[in-house]
């Protein structure tokens, strides 16, 4: 006797017009979308607020960050993002006296050597990656400095865990004084506030 197999058929699935066209509008949607909220923030990382202080001298940084100016007597302000993944972005402006007579090459490693030895006793594990001399920086003689620290935000009323953060110097020199720009960022926000930074220097008025 002869026993005829079984016949298979392996199933045909086929995707019909709507269906098709159904996933090109979730596509398109999609894209559209993306696309808004790019514009978005844009339009938010464009608006600004403006610093001016008695001297003249000013700036303008993003609307939504934070200003401090708690220590401009001492000459420091600070400018922050609201929040931030690991360590919010910072930027920092500081002004250090020099001795008007100097050069600008002994006025700027004067500078550089006064930030690395603060930084060396306030900030854990700092240290200075990087130094370059013979830069200008908004058209007058400058320097820029490479640096890292630890941030460990644990305290008695907050743990948090300690973020590698970058920073980056750009120094210029006039007058009796050297003015000390820097952009305080962790590795997850870095990128994206480089050009925040860029437009900060731009914005800046020395007196």
């Amino acid at each position: 006797m002869i026993t005829q197999a079984p016949s298979s058929q392996t199933p045909v699935f086929r995707i019909n017009k709507r269906d098709q066209l159904s996933a090109l509008l979730t596509l398109i949607v999609a894209l559209i979308a993306i696309l808004v909220g790019l514009m978005w923030r844009n339009v938010v990382e464009s608006r600004t607020r403006s610093y001016t202080d008695p001297s003249g001298f000013s700036f303008q940084y993003p609307e939504q960050w934070r200003l401090d100016t708690t220590a401009a007597d001492a000459g420091l302000i600070r400018v922050r993002e609201p929040v931030g993944a690991d360590y919010p972005a910072t930027f920092e402006v500081r002004w250090l006296p020099v001795v008007p007579d100097a050069t600008d090459q002994d006025a700027l490693a004067t500078a550089l050597n006064t930030l690395a030895l603060n930084r060396g006793r306030e900030l854990s594990a700092y240290k200075l990656l990087d130094t370059q001399t013979d830069q200008l920086v908004k058209g007058l003689p400058g320097a820029t400095a490479a640096f890292v620290f630890v941030d460990d935000p644990t305290g008695v009323f907050q743990q948090g865990i300690p973020a590698v953060v970058l920073g980056d110097d750009l120094l210029a020199r006039k007058g009796d004084r050297v003015y000390v720009f820097s952009l305080l960022a962790a590795r997850t926000n870095r990128e994206q506030t480089e050009g925040l930074f860029r437009a900060f220097i731009e914005s800046v008025r020395l007196p």
